[in-house]
């Protein structure tokens, strides 16, 4: 009971009542030196005595121990983000001890649940027993789809689950949850965009969508870097891919704006040249790689820019990483290093002197 207020909350209470410790103690057939040891801190009533004491201050008991099973959204991040940075430092083991301590705490509060699962799927390669790793992921899923009763939050998880069935190796359990084919986006951002402009809330509906033209353009890259490892025996068509993604890139400022999918893309990209044995581009690709890694700005940050100017807004009130990374920093430069480093698909250009150098570079720069 370390995280309850009792005592102060009790003792308050009872002196906004006017009443005596003697007063309390006849109305719950206790001692008066029982109630005395309440307000000290130095035992607690027993359990059954709660809801007759909440009674009596015309409070719930929730609210007369202290305890706040509803975390904010602050809160969440904070302890994501102190638990990401014990990952990088101490045992898998160890941080998952903690991890347990608190969704036990903390098991109605959904939010966070769905927080401590994207946790463990961001370290899952850290876990020496992945399939319990896996296992504890999508229990938390379906606890949140199950109770948690908003509608955001049960998507969120259940795509969360669809995919942790990917980490294990079992395509056919995504498909049954996702279903087998693309769907028709229906456009509900508009028709939300456009019943506020008719109510007059021009601010909000130039929000709404500017939001919905960045998640596109995320949604059209992450398909792209995808499509790349699936074209690479098809020239022609990686190499116009290539072409119109990197224009996109350029003409959104995404190298800046979404750091993590322009360099997966030059990543994908170097990776298929270098497979079709095109040194030269894929040399060029990596160069652009690191280019944009001796921008980034630690602690990094998702924010919007000058076109997308309503964006941090959105960023802030919605999305529950807020502007943090899903990982600590630490590891973050470590995989950028090693994305091409130990990239087995790069394995035509490792021994090119450039490739060497600009390897040099990052690490220098990371320092790592």
């Amino acid at each position: 009971m370390t995280n309850f207020q009792f005592a102060a909350i009790f003792t308050e209470r009872r002196k906004q009542l006017q009443v005596t410790q003697e007063e309390i103690a006849r109305h719950v057939g206790v001692s008066r030196a029982a109630v005395s040891k309440w307000e000290k801190g130095q035992s607690y009533p027993d359990i059954a005595l709660l809801p007759k004491l909440a009674t009596f201050f015309n409070i719930s008991i929730d609210a007369l121990l202290g305890y706040e099973p509803q975390l904010t959204n602050e809160r969440i991040l904070k302890m994501y983000a102190e638990l990401a940075k014990r990952f990088s430092k101490e045992p898998f083991a160890e941080v998952d001890v903690t991890i347990d301590q608190l969704i036990e705490e903390y098991y109605s509060c959904f939010p966070f649940l769905l927080k401590m699962a994207q946790l463990y799927v961001n370290y899952y390669n850290l876990a020496q027993n992945k399939e319990a790793a896996a296992d504890k992921i999508q229990e938390l899923c379906k606890r949140v789809k199950e109770f948690s009763g908003n509608y955001r939050l049960k998507n969120e998880a259940n795509l969360l689950e669809a995919y942790t069935y990917i980490l294990r190796g079992e395509p056919q359990h995504v498909l049954e949850l996702l279903g087998e084919d693309a769907v028709v986006q229906l456009g509900t951002e508009q028709l939300i965009a456009t019943a506020q402009t008719m109510l007059g809330n021009i601010e909000k509906a130039k929000e709404i969508h500017q939001v919905n033209m960045y998640q596109h353009l995320l949604y059209m890259i992450t398909n792209a870097n995808e499509a790349l490892g699936l074209e690479i025996g098809n020239v022609s068509y990686f190499e116009q891919s290539v072409s119109r993604i990197e224009t996109i890139i350029d003409t959104f400022h995404l190298n800046k704006l979404n750091i993590h999918n322009t360099l997966l893309f030059y990543i994908k990209a170097a990776s298929g040249y270098a497979t079709q044995n095109n040194i030269e581009e894929a040399i060029r690709c990596i160069e652009r790689y690191v280019k944009i890694c001796t921008q980034i700005k630690f602690p990094f940050q998702i924010t919007g820019d000058d076109y997308f100017y309503l964006l941090d807004g959105w960023i802030a009130k919605e999305v529950m990483l807020s502007t943090q990374t899903p990982r600590d920093e630490e590891t973050i430069k470590k995989s950028i290093y090693e994305s091409i480093a130990h990239n087995p698909m790069l394995a035509s250009v490792q021994n090119d002197t450039r490739y060497k150098s600009l390897l040099v570079n990052l690490k220098h720069h990371l320092k790592i």
